[in-house]
């Protein structure tokens, strides 16, 4: 059988929320790989001040961070912000992540100088007994580990700290990478490139929809995340990104029955393929000035002649930022271009070979 060369609309109406939310970890694509360097896996901690109540230690929370600092400093596996400048440089990020700080070079700290793990805690007392707890916070997933010391409030609080630090680390190797966003910093477009390269790569149209629906309102985005990541993707490989009337096809998205191939708009009478599908973000946590926003897309790919639907998938992403916007923007295009990758890979085994000319 011939396989015929394919003209294709991508359409997804995305939606960003802001609602408190969570979701299972996002799907890994098939192109990447099960492991990275040992290098990039090593996870940036910041240790954060404690808050305490403890009668007559005023300045225990503060003494805790300090020891747990200089206890977790020569622990493997991972590496400490200094904490005594912690304060400052965090002031810094936030003013440059704002424009009003210019530096030569972007401050690429992973929204807490280079923090992808948060440590906080408490000390309490609760009769005779003083406690210490931690928690181990994922600054891009919300997620969050805890610990625990206790002991008789006359007891020394150095082997409680000790015995604190010594769980913490502990904690830090078994249970780190899960708190933190899946990295493992290969980028499978370029593979996807080379393997499209010789293939007859079709026309494509992209039309993606955004709506902000904040605790306050807000107008709506001018610049979609995902649309703008998949016509990214697209023309990194090599398609031909057209221009199509955006309302239209979205009410056709929202409104109309896609398995009836007869009412589908003219705008796609010239496509072969359509790529239809929604998205959306919403709010998931603040940490600090920082804000997590999750993200989902989903999308089919569906045959324009006969309506059936050839792929199905979705995609569920984090980012973290100091503006819950910026932040919702960034999962939607984290889940756009990991979206368009597994499209590309649809495409990498099913489109035909160019023929000699082309």
């Amino acid at each position: 059988m011939i396989r015929m060369p394919c003209q294709i609309v991508v359409l997804c109406i995305c939606s960003q929320g802001a609602v408190l939310a969570a979701d299972a970890p996002s799907p890994v694509p098939a192109s990447q790989p099960a492991s990275a360097p040992a290098a990039s896996n090593e996870l940036t901690v910041a240790l954060l001040d404690f808050s305490a109540n403890a009668p007559g230690a005023a300045d225990l929370g503060s003494q805790i961070g300090e020891v747990l600092t200089a206890t977790l400093s020569s622990e493997p596996g991972f590496k400490l912000v200094d904490r005594a400048t912690l304060a400052r440089t965090l002031q810094e990020h936030e003013l440059n992540l704002s424009g009003i700080v210019e530096t030569d070079k972007a401050v690429q700290v992973g929204k807490l100088v280079g923090a992808r793990i948060l440590v906080t805690g408490k000390a309490f007392t609760m009769g005779k007994k003083l406690f210490i707890t931690a928690k181990l916070i994922g600054t891009e997933t919300s997620l969050v580990e805890g610990v625990i010391a206790k002991g008789d409030t006359n007891a020394d609080v150095g082997d409680l700290l000790m015995s604190l630090s010594t769980q913490i680390g502990d904690r830090l190797r078994a249970v780190g990478p899960r708190l933190v966003a899946r990295d493992d910093g290969v980028d499978p477009v370029p593979a996807l490139k080379k393997g499209l390269a010789d293939r007859r790569r079709p026309r494509v149209a992209v039309v993606v929809t955004e709506e902000h629906m904040a605790h306050r309102a807000a107008p709506p985005p001018v610049d979609p995340a995902v649309e703008t990541e998949i016509k990214k993707v697209l023309r990194e490989c090599g398609f031909e990104v057209i221009d199509v009337d955006q309302n239209a096809l979205a009410d056709w998205a929202r409104l109309m029955n896609k398995n009836d191939v007869n009412n589908w708009p003219k705008n796609l009478q010239n496509a072969d393929v359509v790529i239809t599908g929604e998205a959306f973000s919403e709010f998931a946590a603040r940490i600090g000035n920082l804000v997590s926003c999750l993200a989902r897309a989903e999308v089919n790919v569906i045959g324009r002649k006969d309506g059936k639907i050839l792929v199905a998938d979705r995609q569920t992403t984090r980012a973290v930022d100091l503006a819950e916007n910026i932040a919702g923007k960034k999962a939607l295009e984290k889940a756009g271009r990991l979206v368009a990758v597994r499209v590309l890979e649809h495409f990498a085994k099913t489109l035909p070979p160019q023929e000699a000319g082309q």
